[in-house]
């Protein structure tokens, strides 16, 4: 028996995918607006990564530890192209929460201290370090520090918060392994931190010998509009972190950073030992996830699909949207009561209408949101029909 308890599954059982869409047993087809788990930017099984994973297959798809493979080799050097900046050093991993929980347990080694720094609203992975940092570990911290927001370059945020900068230089430096960064705020409500407060907080650690690390699990690979979400803010990160798109479904993850950040750590303290680490199947996925984002030009054909959400959204005036968010590919409703339904029974209401007319969302309750988060190779057409049934369901509220 599955663990139900672990999860609310929907009442519906997912047999097959292709491209936007999944079918369930019975035959009918939903349009995937979430991209699975915010994961399948090119779509659910594009042709080209199951040929691959076929191709692999048949060679190897697991080997010891202590041997490497061409395709790895081939496919660092890819990732580490892809990645904006300089870096020459990646280890592949299996899924988000591991590459973060690895690149903070890394800081710690390079730095010699133990505290983490990261936004109130950063989602940062399941467990360990990562989860504590989170958002969701439900444990305050001084060190989850509220931000402003904005979205123009000529703020005064700093002028407000450059007391918390200080504060946090003055009583923590000392102590301040890294700052982990989520560069938009994706599971926290779809939030853009100020960039002004990003780069100067960025600065100012670095230049202290903390290291900065940009969580991308779910910001890469094109999602906030840019290849990585860090370029937003205009930083250079030490370490990153990806995962999600990286696979595309496939789970897949990896660090970046630079040979000069552990030149001085012995083998001993570097030594990390994971079953999977590195193995060549999941580097052979990322790799040629990278040559479709390269060769199909999938970040720059994403911005007529931006352009065209973004109109769509600007039209929707209902007195339950309390605010529209949108980032990229990342769009976000916040919804309120409404008509004797709390924000939370609307959202329900909304994503189960949606569901019936064949259109997976995201909901959160914790947030009050609707999340759109789909694939960065829908349609024109695919848009139409999620326009189309988003006002259907809308309007018979």
């Amino acid at each position: 028996m599955l663990f139900y308890y672990l999860y609310i599954f929907e009442p519906i059982l997912l047999e097959k995918a292709k491209g936007s869409w999944v079918w369930d047993v019975e035959g009918k087809k939903y349009l995937d607006c979430v991209s699975g788990t915010w994961s399948v930017n090119l779509g659910h099984n594009h042709p080209k990564i199951v040929q691959t994973i076929r191709d692999q297959s048949k060679k190897m798809i697991h080997r010891s530890m202590r041997f490497l493979t061409p395709i790895t080799i081939e496919a660092a050097e890819s990732v580490l192209k892809f990645v904006p900046n300089k870096y020459n050093n990646i280890t592949f991993l299996n899924s988000g929460s591991e590459a973060v929980e690895f690149t903070i347990n890394f800081a710690q080694k390079v730095t010699g201290k133990r505290k983490v720094l990261s936004l109130k609203d950063s989602y940062l992975g399941a467990y360990g370090l990562a989860k504590l940092s989170s958002y969701t570990s439900g444990k305050a911290s001084e060190l989850k520090i509220p931000y402003p927001t904005c979205e123009t370059s000529d703020c005064n945020c700093l002028d407000e918060y450059n007391e918390l900068i200080e504060h946090i230089l003055k009583n923590y430096i000392s102590e301040l392994a890294c700052f982990v960064l989520e560069p938009i705020l994706v599971s926290g409500g779809i939030i853009r931190p100020c960039s002004n407060f990003i780069r100067e907080l960025c600065s100012k650690l670095q230049e202290e010998g903390i290291l900065i690390i940009s969580n991308e699990v779910t910001t890469g690979y094109g999602r906030t509009g840019l290849k990585f979400g860090h370029e937003h803010h205009k930083i250079k990160p030490d370490i990153i972190a990806i995962g999600k798109a990286m696979g595309n479904g496939y789970p897949v993850s990896a660090i970046v950073t630079n040979s000069s950040l552990s030149s001085e750590l012995s083998p001993a303290e570097m030594y990390y030992a994971q079953s999977h680490q590195l193995d060549p199947l999941g580097a052979a996925v990322a790799k040629l996830v990278v040559d479709v984002f390269e060769e199909e030009m999938i970040v720059q054909k994403s911005q007529e699909k931006i352009a065209l959400f973004n109109q769509f959204l600007g039209t929707l005036e209902y007195p339950f949207i309390k605010e529209i968010r949108a980032q990229g590919m990342v769009y976000g409703l916040v919804l309120q009561s409404y008509k004797g339904l709390s924000s939370n029974n609307l959202i329900l209401k909304i994503k189960d209408n949606l569901l019936q007319e064949g259109i997976i969302i995201g909901a959160s309750i914790g947030k009050e949101i609707l999340r759109l988060l789909p694939p960065l190779t829908i349609t024109n057409n695919e848009i139409k029909i999620l326009e189309e049934k988003i006002s259907k369901v809308f309007n018979s509220i």
